[in-house]
């Protein structure tokens, strides 16, 4: 709360506070049947509750446009704080992209030569007739552990390909 709308709200309180002890008067006078102390009484209760009205009517003033700036102040901090959230991604991209490109420096290039590319082939070509030779070195057991021959182990693999 501000001072605007602190005073307005005391200033009503403190006026309908003092308006009690003039009603009092009223009160009194009225049981007495004195009219003219009556009358001067109401004068002073209503000066009372009049300037009442006008301290509660500035409160209300006040707190509207406190309630205004308020909003204000939050729309910027919100603004700032979506300013500071887009800054933070912006660098955030900027350093990854930096650790992308020092990644994409840091990488090896090799080119394989000519002679290099005929021993591969080479060196292919020997693996696949040893890899023949090697499946006919292959020994099936029994289930009790005992090896047979190749010929008496005799399987069948299904293999289907498509959809």
């Amino acid at each position: 709360m501000k001072a605007g709308s602190m005073e307005g709200l005391i200033g009503a309180s403190a006026n309908m506070s003092l308006s009690k002890t003039p009603m009092r008067v009223y009160k009194d006078a009225e049981h007495r049947g004195d009219t003219a102390v009556m009358e001067r009484a109401m004068g002073y209760v209503t000066e009372f509750q009049d300037r009442a009205q006008e301290y509660s009517d500035k409160a209300q003033e006040e707190l509207v446009k406190e309630l205004k700036e308020e909003r204000r102040e939050q729309e910027l901090k919100r603004e700032q704080a979506v300013e500071k959230r887009r800054e933070e991604a912006k660098e955030y991209k900027e350093k990854l992209q930096e650790s992308n490109e020092s990644d994409i420096q840091k990488a090896d290039s090799v080119e394989i030569s000519e002679e290099g590319k005929a021993a591969l082939l080479n060196n292919a070509q020997t693996k696949e007739s040893s890899a023949v030779a090697e499946i006919s070195d292959v020994k099936a057991y029994t289930s009790e552990g005992k090896s047979m021959s190749t010929e008496a182990a005799s399987f069948s693999v299904d293999v289907k390909i498509g959809k």
